[in-house]
């Protein structure tokens, strides 16, 4: 199954897991719950979807989900 991703969805996610924007650049850091230091480069400005393969490299090299669903869910949880 597919998941779509709009940018400011990934700023949700991001905000959730404790991350912040580095001043005005494009990166947020952060350290999660979980205790795990993350960062994130969001292209805020662009709009629609963030592709498939793009998605799936920042959900696991970035935010460190084991998967593009792992991450999908905690959007939906965390609403």
């Amino acid at each position: 199954m597919g998941y779509t991703f709009t940018w400011d969805e990934l700023i949700k996610i991001c905000k959730k897991l404790g991350m912040k924007q580095q001043g005005k650049t494009s990166v947020w850091t952060g350290i999660g719950p979980d205790g795990i230091m993350r960062t994130c480069t969001i292209h805020a400005k662009h709009k629609g979807n963030i592709g498939p393969g793009l998605a799936n490299k920042i959900a696991k090299k970035q935010l460190l989900f084991d998967s593009v669903e792992e991450m999908y869910i905690f959007l939906k949880q965390n609403k």
